[in-house]
């Protein structure tokens, strides 16, 4: 199966890069042993999120929780990273929903958190043909002439 042939004693200059923040240089010497036990898969996982290789990080978390699944430390890291990555998806799917059904459907985003009107009708006409404007100028055109 696995090898637990690393004691803690391997892992520490490992441990002590990624204490200083340098994860690439411990994601780097990790990946350099042969022998892989459930530390090397909770430092692994960690040192990759920490550097944006987040499937990486998430099936070397999940693995040393596979292989030691009394450990409190590797299933705090499992319950970190689900809550993060759930967190992330639920506010980027209001925020895209929110974007959405602003302006009656218009994806435009120069709109976005710019609310002058406080209801009134004229002042929401102009915002929609600002950003009617904006948007065709994005693509090189021009709706409204600037004088």
């Amino acid at each position: 199966m696995y090898s637990n042939t690393y004691n803690n004693e391997m892992f520490s200059p490992i441990i002590k890069l990624m204490n200083n923040k340098d994860f690439e240089k411990a994601h780097e010497l990790l990946n350099k042993m042969k022998d892989r036990c459930a530390n090397w898969y909770y430092l692994n996982g960690v040192s990759a999120m920490n550097i944006g290789y987040y499937e990486e990080g998430e099936e070397c978390i999940k693995k040393a929780n596979a292989i030691e699944p009394g450990n409190p430390e590797y299933e705090k890291a499992l319950k970190q990273y689900n809550f993060y990555r759930d967190d992330y998806r639920d506010r980027s799917y209001r925020y895209n929903r929110r974007r959405r059904s602003d302006l009656d459907g218009c994806c435009c985003c120069c709109c976005d958190d710019c609310c002058c009107c406080c209801g009134d009708d004229c002042c929401e006409d102009c915002m929609k043909l600002w950003c009617l404007d904006s948007c065709c100028e994005c693509c090189g055109g021009d709706l409204v002439d600037c004088f």
